[in-house]
């Protein structure tokens, strides 16, 4: 089968498809992008009451619509977070001298 961008795993690595390395640069992009997510949330949230608070005319459909694509990646930010932690621990295990069994260090 050719590779096609839409049907190639980009996270497969030939020597273990569960493991690979992430570059925390990108993290902190996605990191950055939620942070961005809840003002957006916040608008439409309050173009929804618009009506009703100040008379004017909320956000149409399309706009809400795509504005709240943005929401549904909320789920990145507890990935990124968990993804950091899990880097971290490891930094930590490179640091420590003498394990005393194979578990890593930081559950010692």
């Amino acid at each position: 089968m050719t590779q096609h961008s839409l049907t190639q795993d980009p996270w497969f690595v030939d020597a273990n498809p569960e493991l690979g390395l992430v570059s925390l640069s990108q993290l902190y992009n996605i990191e950055r992008a939620c942070y961005a997510i809840a003002p957006i949330a916040r608008l439409v949230g309050n173009s929804a009451s618009e009506p009703d608070a100040t008379g004017a005319q909320p956000l149409d459909a399309w706009t809400v619509a795509a504005l709240l694509g943005g929401v549904l990646c909320e789920h990145m930010g507890i990935m990124t977070e968990a993804m950091l932690e899990t880097a971290r621990a490891y930094a930590q295990d490179a640091d420590c001298a003498d394990p005393t069994h194979d578990a890593p260090a930081s559950i010692q």
